[in-house]
């Protein structure tokens, strides 16, 4: 059974600098000052999972903005990686949210892949989370430059109020010009 705990202040710059930016591409890392302030205002979390104490099997850094909370990101340790743990660590963290809010998760959209290993990654991701029990909405973004497909866990929510839910999470994330330059949500 899968414990976790809050990652504290003193150990976020060693985790980000050992383990966000190998897990994850460049151009997808936020920068550290900026998700220091968002811990600081108490909108922004970051998790250790584990079974043996202080061995970590994953992590997942979590931005909330009233009742919406996106899963900013989730990472398995690549010598643990298909031994389930990321199956394990979801239902954890829709167990944490508070009563009444919605998980959002960002998949890749697979119709925007740029060759077929590509697309077979994007699938195998959202097969991955509906897999944990996460559902698909109609809700697309575009962040950055890139197109996901949002699903959601907790608290079901009509389409329309996801769209919402993400877009007030990404305001209260970013700054108001970057905002409004690099981020857009829709229901086709």
């Amino acid at each position: 059974m899968l414990k976790w705990r809050e990652i504290g202040a003193e150990e976020r710059k060693d985790w980000f600098e050992t383990r966000l930016r190998r897990d994850f591409p460049a151009d997808e890392v936020k920068p550290f000052e900026l998700l220091e302030k968002l811990c600081a205002q108490g909108v922004y979390h970051c998790y250790m999972f584990f079974e043996q104490p202080e061995t970590p099997v994953g992590y997942a850094y979590l931005m909330t903005a009233g009742r919406y909370t996106l899963l900013d990101y989730l990472a398995v340790e690549p010598s643990m990686r298909g031994g389930g743990y990321g199956s394990q660590i979801l239902p954890i963290l829709v167990g944490m949210l508070p009563e009444g809010n919605t998980l959002m998760i960002e998949a890749e959209n697979p119709a925007c892949a740029v060759n077929l290993e590509d697309r077979n990654v994007r699938l195998a991701r959202v097969r991955f989370y509906k897999k944990a029990g996460m559902r698909m909405t109609e809700v697309l973004e575009k962040a950055f430059g890139v197109e996901f497909r949002i699903l959601t866990g907790g608290a079901e929510l009509p389409d329309r109020e996801v769209a919402d839910g993400l877009s007030a999470v990404y305001a209260a994330m970013l700054p108001e010009t970057v905002f409004r330059q690099q981020f857009l949500v829709w229901i086709p």
